[in-house]
């Protein structure tokens, strides 16, 4: 029986989140002989092969280890293993919507030669996965957004696959999305295709991780940039002057990061609110602009 659409999942040490993630496409309203799973675990040490192998699914799951090696060489693990016309890419920490795969084929067979992109709905809440809530954190103007987007197998390869001198978090999906684009697919946006994006709320505890993420993303950013040096990848990005200056501008040569840092120290327990919050937020994009600077020293543009 051959398969309409294969969705491609990524994973690392995210196991019990997985586990919903997995049970939300195991309801989905398609007939299971159509669509398969194909789940890339990029090197997780926390039980995440035996979580696998103690579900029930509904559809072909194919489970698929490696090392730890990046997102972009697991992303394409995925594809080449993806028996589907199309392939569906979400997350693992994306709650799929029963109707999500009907949506997803319904808009490609409307609209042939389509990046089909969904709504991805941020929650914090699990118990929130029911019905959408607009928030400002759902806008995106991206051409292809892994959390939940769709093509046909025949054009990623016509397009190369994901670039793995992408071995960091961040900007691989945006950089595929310019090949595709420039391949001629036109980008379709489907609000019935929905997922829910669980996000945890902030706290303390977590800016360490977040901040190494925003280093991360940075430096990829700069990645990026080589390869596609247009505007419209530096405004995505934040790598152009006027955006360098309003952050110098912010954090006063240092004294802001200080600043900002003793605000968060001394929030409350729980959850980053209100002030708070938006501290925090600027301290991550302090750490991420502070990685551009230095991977754009290393490589003579600054």
């Amino acid at each position: 029986m051959s398969i309409l659409i294969s969705i491609q999942i990524c994973s690392y040490n995210r196991a019990e989140l997985l586990r919903k993630a997995l049970e939300g496409i195991f309801r989905q309203d398609f007939p299971p002989g159509d669509f398969e799973i194909i789940l890339v675990d990029d090197g997780s040490t926390d039980g995440t092969a035996d979580m696998v192998k103690s579900l029930s699914p509904t559809c072909r799951l194919e489970y698929l280890y490696q090392p730890n090696s990046g997102l972009a060489t697991a992303r394409n693990r995925g594809i080449r293993a993806a028996g589907g016309e199309y392939i569906l890419f979400i997350d693992d920490d994306i709650i799929a919507d029963p109707q999500l795969l009907k949506e997803h084929l319904a808009m490609h067979q409307k609209y042939p030669g389509s990046v089909v992109n969904g709504w991805v709905n941020h929650v914090d809440d699990l118990e929130k996965c029911e019905k959408p809530r607009f928030t400002m954190a759902d806008v995106s103007t991206s051409f292809f957004w892994t959390s939940n987007v769709s093509v046909r197998k025949d054009d990623l390869e016509k397009a190369g696959f994901f670039d793995e001198s992408f071995r960091e978090y961040g900007w691989e999906d945006l950089e595929l999305g310019v090949r595709l684009k420039n391949l001629g697919l036109k980008s379709r946006f489907n609000r019935r295709a929905v997922v829910y994006h669980y996000k945890k709320k902030w706290n303390k505890e977590d800016l360490e991780r977040h901040f190494r993420q925003a280093e991360a993303k940075g430096r990829t950013a700069v990645v990026f940039l080589e390869k596609h040096p247009t505007l419209k990848v530096r405004l995505a990005t934040g790598i152009y002057p006027l955006r360098f200056f309003i952050n110098d501008l912010f954090f006063l040569g240092g004294a802001g990061e200080r600043c900002l840092r003793k605000i968060v120290e001394g929030a409350p327990g729980g959850a980053l609110d209100g002030f708070y919050r938006f501290a925090a937020q600027k301290l991550i994009d302090f750490h991420y602009f502070a990685a551009i600077r230095s991977e754009l020293k290393k490589v003579g543009e600054e």
